[in-house]
C-alpha cells in the first residue's frame, strides 16, 4: 500500500503537468486502468522481492533495511532513470520525480519489511 501511494504522488501527481512536455513519448488512450494495475502488481513483486532479499542478508532491523533500500535505488532505478533520461525525450522534472518516488517506495517497503521480519 505504501508503495502504492509513493507510485501515485511521485509518478503520478507531482509534476503531472511535465509529461505533457513531450507528448509523443507519452501513451495514451484505453487501458489505463490495466495499465495502473499492473503496474501495482510490479510493484507488490518488488516489496516480495525486498523482502525476501533482506531476510536472506540479515538485514531485518530498520537501519539494516533502510540501507539496503538505499543501495538498491543506487544500484536499480537510478541509473535506470538517469541512463533513460539521456536517450529519450522526457521532462528533467519527471525523471527527479520518478527517482525521488523510487527512493520513497524503497524506503517504505524497507521499514515495512522490518516491522514485518
Amino acid at each position: 500500500m505504501a508503495a502504492g501511494f509513493a507510485d501515485w504522488l511521485f509518478m503520478g501527481v507531482l509534476f503531472h503537468d511535465r509529461y505533457n512536455v513531450f507528448p509523443e513519448v507519452r501513451r495514451e488512450g484505453r487501458g489505463g486502468r490495466g495499465r495502473i494495475l499492473l503496474a501495482q502488481l510490479f510493484a507488490l513483486v518488488t516489496a516480495a522481492g525486498f523482502v525476501l532479499l533482506a531476510a536472506k542478508l540479515g538485514q531485518t532491523d530498520h537501519r539494516g533495511a533502510l540501507k539496503l533500500a538505499a543501495m538498491i535505488w543506487l544500484i536499480g532505478p537510478l541509473p535506470l532513470l538517469l541512463g533513460n533520461a539521456l536517450f529519450i525525450k522526457l521532462d528533467p522534472f519527471v525523471t527527479v520525480s520518478h527517482a525521488a518516488g523510487w527512493l520513497v517506495k524503497l524506503l517504505a517497503i524497507g521499514i515495512v519489511a522490518a516491522w514485518l521480519l
